[in-house]
């Protein structure tokens, strides 16, 4: 009886014992190598173009938020008014590329475009009197 009992023990065991655990990995298949891809075409975006004077227009009075009414700016933020289009071009590339810090200026500088900083600067130096 103690002989039955064991063998039964010894069954039920592995019988656990083999539904815990995993199933055996799939056994390796010759690697086969993938065919070799053609290269993909090199994509050439157009150059980009200044934006328009509307765009300028646009750009322009999300800095008088902060700079005041056309510029003029009422408190300890600097005015843009007399400011030549060479040196808002400067400040601006500073801004942009780190070299003058500033909390905000820094993050509206590097979302332009180098053309936009242009356009941006000549419009202040021009219509910013």
């Amino acid at each position: 009886m103690r002989f039955k009992n064991h063998t039964l023990t010894l069954l039920l065991g592995a019988a656990l014992v083999g539904c815990a655990t995993q199933s055996p990995p799939p056994t390796a298949k010759a690697a086969t190598p993938a065919p070799a891809a053609a290269p993909a075409p090199a994509v050439v975006a157009p150059p980009a173009s200044p934006p328009s004077a509307a765009a300028v227009k646009n750009m322009i009075t999300n800095c008088f938020s902060c700079h005041g009414t056309d510029g003029r700016s009422p408190g300890a933020i600097p005015s843009l008014t007399g400011m030549n289009s060479q040196q808002a071009l400067l400040v601006l590339k500073e801004f942009k590329s780190g070299a003058r810090s500033a909390t905000v200026m820094t993050r509206h500088a590097k979302g332009y475009t180098d053309l936009e900083i242009e356009a941006l600067a000549n419009y202040i130096g021009s219509n910013l009197k």
